[in-house]
Formats: C-alpha cells, structure tokens, sequence
C-alpha cells in the first residue's frame, strides 16, 4: 500500500497504545508458567498476534475477553511442532530457546526480512547444551531438551538473544548463569525482561556482566504498559500522549533527554506534550545503542532544529526490520538533508524545511511512521511506498495520525 501523507501542525490528544516489547515478554512467560495467567493488552500488533499464535501452537488454551487475554499453559507441550513466527524477530528469537528448553522437537517457520536476520548465537551456544539446531532454507529446525549451566552470549549483537535465554532457563530445574561477553547494548530491554519474569515469581541477580536465573514461574494477572517506541512518533508531532509510565524502563524513554538538547521539555502534568523552552544546542549527539528504534524519528525533529547532529554506535541499527542505517540516511537525503556516512557513525546539519518528496519504508515500520511525521513539522507532503509494513507494531497508527489532523490518500 503506497500513501500520499500531509498535515498541519498537530495538537490534539491521544491515548498511547501497549508496549509491544512488555506483551512478548509477558506471553512467553505466560506459557512457561504453571497456572493460568491474564494478560491485559490494549492494542495489538502483527508482531504481538505472532507471538499469541505459536502460543496457541504449544498448546495453551486462549481466552479473549475484550483486551484480557487469559492464556491456560498445558499440562503437556505438543511435540512435532510447526510453528509460523511471521516477520516478528522478537518472537523467533523468545521461540528459539523456549523450545530447547521444554525439549519439544520443532520446524519455525519465518518471513519476510526475518529470514536474513542473524541468529548465529543460538546455533553457537545450544549445540553445548544438548540441542540440536539447524537451518534449512526459510526454515529452522531444533530437536533435544536444554541444560541448565552456563551460557556465554555476546552482548553486542541483540539483546533479544540474552531476554529469551533468561525467559528459557527460568523453566529449567536447575539454575543458570548466563554471561555476558563485550559489551551489552539496548540494556534496558534486558531490564524490562527481568521485570517481567520478576512479576511472574523469578529472581534474577545480576552482577556486573553475569545474570543468575532461579526460582519458578507461576502465573500471573499482568498489565501492559505503555508504548515509549510508538508514542515518540507522536509526542515529536506536538500531541499529547496520555497513559505514559514516567518510570518506565523502556529505552525510548531515554529520548526525553535527548529532545531537552532541541530545546524541548515535557510541560504537562496528563501526558506527554513537548514545548520549546530554550534554544537548541548546536551540536548534539544520538547514542543508538540503547534506543535503536527511536533513531529514525529522532534524526527527522533534529533535522528541522537547527544545529548539527551525529548519531553513533550504529553497528546493530543495520541488524533491523530493514539496515536502518540506510534506509535512515536515503530518507533525510529525500527530504533534503545532506548526510555523511561514516563506517561506525553518520551525521547531518538541519535544513529550514523538508522538501516534499517520495520515500521507500524498506518494509521498516519505523521509517514508514518517521516519514509520515516529519509532514508535521515541516510544510511538505510525501509518497510512502509499502506503508502498511505499520502494522507490525502499530496497527492503527495512519487512523490515529488522521484522527490528530493528518491528511492520508491511497494512492
């Protein structure tokens, strides 16, 4: 689906939608506990339904009432498994070990842009622990029951590997000891996952770069909170963004900080509304790694704020839904930002306006979004190819943009 996007200013209101990340997590741990758990999401996504999917696959019984979803774990797994994880790499990547660790043999199916995605930790580390695990075109295959023991990761590539390896081995019987190698990158989704497996009866101790895992999962009644990733787009808009947990440890949080440097603050005491309170600062720099997933909209509000910006540590943004460095880079060009790529960095000087112009999603649902703000902050229009690649975090995201004065066409 191709989309012309304009706008005017926005500065209406809007709910924010549950955290996409917090869902996973909470379903993942739902299917490993032994009782029944109730889990509350207020809005779903592709990538959250994939993840319910091969929940149900397993063997879990669902029960939906309105946004509760009651998920009953089985007395005993399926074995034989065929299990569809869509395009959803957090999905594949809690899948993975969950599988290994109920000791159930089983073919994932993936789509899409997953199918490139790297996930060359697990095929390095399960084979030591009584796993057989292998690729096979679109597919990958795993066989054998996991091993309590010790688990060295590298902390640089994902930290979805490390989230579903504490998620697996919080089934096994014996404790675990998962070690961090070289240095780990997007930690606070590894501290939404601990705070997730805390709410569902696990104590995780973390010491410096070494997480133990005990205890045993139970189930529980869990409400998801907020979205931070998908709420950026919005609160960089001007909207204002209700039902945000100040203290959250989302990572895109974090990106508060980095809009003060625009001269930004949050003034509202309902929500998340932006307001200028000082002049930018000159120079300023976007870390990637910790919030890869707010880079894209982060570079578009400092591209109309004058001053110069540098986004760093950018290694893993090239490992997303689509290499977001690219594609990141060709749609401030389109828009008429001159950029310089270097091999571990790139940066770029503010323009006065966008020019209007037609921009590529690369099937990325957070460019898609970015493209389709950044006719908010600026008088342009633009085309976005493939724009409902949305739908995989945000399902209602251009209803919502209109319902804030967007102007969308179908082209």
């Amino acid at each position: 689906m191709n989309l012309l996007v304009s706008s005017k200013k926005i500065t209406k209101s809007i709910n924010a939608i549950s955290s996409k990340s917090y869902a996973h997590r909470a379903i993942f741990c739902s299917i490993l506990a032994k009782e029944k758990s109730v889990i509350e999401i207020d809005t779903i996504s592709e990538d959250i339904e994939s993840s319910l999917r091969v929940a149900k696959d397993l063997g879990c019984k669902i029960e939906i009432d309105n946004n509760k979803y009651t998920i009953n774990p089985p007395f005993r797994f399926k074995d034989n498994l065929t299990l569809n994880v869509g395009e959803s790499g957090t999905t594949l990547r809690f899948l993975i070990p969950l599988i290994a660790a109920i000791g159930k043999k089983a073919k994932i199916i993936r789509q899409g842009s997953l199918i490139g995605r790297t996930n060359d930790i697990y095929f390095n580390i399960l084979p030591k622990h009584n796993v057989n695990i292998y690729e096979d075109g679109n597919n990958i295959f795993i066989d054998g029951e996991l091993k309590a023991g010790r688990f060295e990761i590298e902390g640089n590539i994902s930290s979805q590997f490390i989230s579903g390896m504490l998620i697996a081995t919080s089934y096994l019987k014996e404790e675990s000891k998962i070690i961090i190698k070289n240095t780990l990158e997007s930690k606070p989704y590894v501290d939404m996952t601990i705070d997730v497996l805390n709410d569902f009866n696990m104590e995780i101790e973390n010491y410096k770069n070494e997480y133990i895992v005990r205890g045993k999962l139970k189930g529980n009644n869990f409400i998801v909170e907020k979205d931070w990733s998908n709420s950026l787009f919005f609160i960089v808009s001007g909207a204002l963004v209700k039902g945000l947990n100040l203290n959250s440890k989302q990572g895109d949080r974090l990106s508060l900080e980095y809009l003060e440097k625009l001269g930004l603050k949050n003034k509202s005491k309902n929500g998340i509304k932006l307001e200028k309170f000082k002049s930018a600062e000159s120079f300023r720099i976007i870390d990637a790694k910790d919030m890869p997933d707010a880079v894209p909209i982060l570079c578009i509000i400092s591209a109309i704020i004058n001053g110069q910006t540098k986004v760093i540590n950018i290694e893993r943004l090239r490992l997303k839904e689509s290499d977001r460095v690219k594609s990141t880079i060709k749609m401030l060009r389109a828009f008429g930002v001159e950029v310089l790529e270097e091999e571990n960095s790139f940066s770029f000087s503010s323009v006065d306006r966008f020019s209007s112009c037609k921009i590529n999603s690369y099937n990325d649902h957070r460019i898609a979004m970015s493209a389709a703000i950044a006719t908010t902050l600026s008088d342009c229009e633009v085309t976005i190819l493939g724009a409902e690649c949305v739908n995989k975090s945000y399902v209602g995201f251009f209803e919502d943009f209109q319902k804030l004065g967007g102007i969308v066409n179908v082209l």
